[in-house]
């Protein structure tokens, strides 16, 4: 009987043994090294810490509590150790439990700071932050999202060192929302975390409601498709009616056959219709004709009493038909 006893009280004592919390440690804003061991909830008991980069551990110079409980420890950090191995123990009484770290990518910086949202000359909505920590220049990388009216966000990455963004031609009858977050870049280490999202920024103004914005998609086609009906429509008439083809589309004049009809057809400027001069004298134009030897012979009545070519050379064929005989 007894030995069962001590069987079951070693068995059971298994069970009701707490085991020690797990460490989690991050390098908070390139400032200090906080570790928590609160993941699966408030420990029941405290715990103490020791923790370093070097063999030689020190105990947790500050504590942070819940309800009188230590849950974690900030310790001092320098920028340089971030790249060392960090090394921890949680202990109490005869339980410990030690853990090493590579902090190099866990590394979780403060949201971004003093975010506005402006619109500017050039008609672009310009977005403009400052980092919560200035290690160098180029080592924070930046991303911004933005939701309008509600809707779903977009989230867009920025260069490292760049702390500016530009929403292109935004509309003021919408209610814009801009979030900016930061982490460290790939040139000075890249981090795994990504810092907390900034306080939400407002630009604009939600005056269009939902069901609006649902039925425009729906009425654009039909307005497109009554324009081109209208248009055909139009074009049908024009062609069919002869009143408006003359108003759209005037006859082009025919010309006179007579030259002095010129100045109706042709719209001559005032000073140059005057200088035209329709009243010269004519001059007389006559067909010149051979005459043979033979038809200067004959007595000048006969000569004057022709009165075209044609006549003479009948006469003079005819004479000259005769001198054959």
């Amino acid at each position: 009987m007894t030995t069962r006893l001590l069987l079951l009280l070693c068995l059971t004592g298994h069970v009701f043994a707490r085991e020690t919390p797990d460490v989690d440690c991050l390098v908070v804003n390139l400032q200090h090294v906080q570790c928590s061991w609160d993941k699966e909830g408030t420990p029941e008991v405290n715990y103490t810490f020791y923790g370093g980069f070097s063999s030689n551990l020190s105990e947790c110079p500050t504590y942070l509590s819940e309800n009188n409980t230590n849950t974690g420890c900030k310790q001092p950090y320098k920028e340089a150790e971030r790249f060392q191995t960090f090394y921890s123990i949680l202990q109490r009484g005869q339980q410990n439990r030690s853990k090493k770290y590579q902090l190099r990518t866990k590394v979780k910086l403060n949201p971004p700071t003093n975010v506005t949202a402006k619109n500017e000359s050039d008609s672009n909505l310009w977005v403009r932050w400052i980092p919560s920590t200035f290690p160098k220049i180029d080592c924070v990388q930046n991303e911004v999202r933005y939701r309008i009216n509600n809707r779903k966000w977009a989230a867009f990455q920025v260069h490292s060192g760049v702390n500016v963004y530009c929403i292109n031609l935004p509309s003021r009858s919408s209610l814009y929302e801009v979030q900016v977050r930061s982490r460290i870049s790939y040139v000075c280490g890249e981090s795994d975390f990504w810092s907390d999202w900034s306080e939400p920024v407002l630009w604009g103004s939600n005056n269009s409601t939902e069901p609006n914005q649902m039925l425009m998609p729906v009425w654009t086609p039909v307005l497109y498709v009554v324009g081109a009906f209208i248009l055909i429509l139009l074009v049908m008439m024009l062609l069919h009616h002869e009143r408006i083809r003359i108003i759209f589309i005037p006859v082009v004049p025919k010309p006179s056959p007579k030259l002095h009809n010129i100045e109706d057809w042709f719209q001559f400027p005032k000073g140059l219709k005057e200088s035209f001069n329709y009243n010269e004298r004519p001059c007389i134009v006559r067909e010149y004709c051979h005459v043979s030897q033979v038809s200067v012979s004959e007595p000048e009545s006969e000569w004057d009493q022709s009165n075209s070519c044609s006549s003479s050379t009948t006469t003079v064929l005819s004479e000259e038909g005769m001198g054959s005989v």
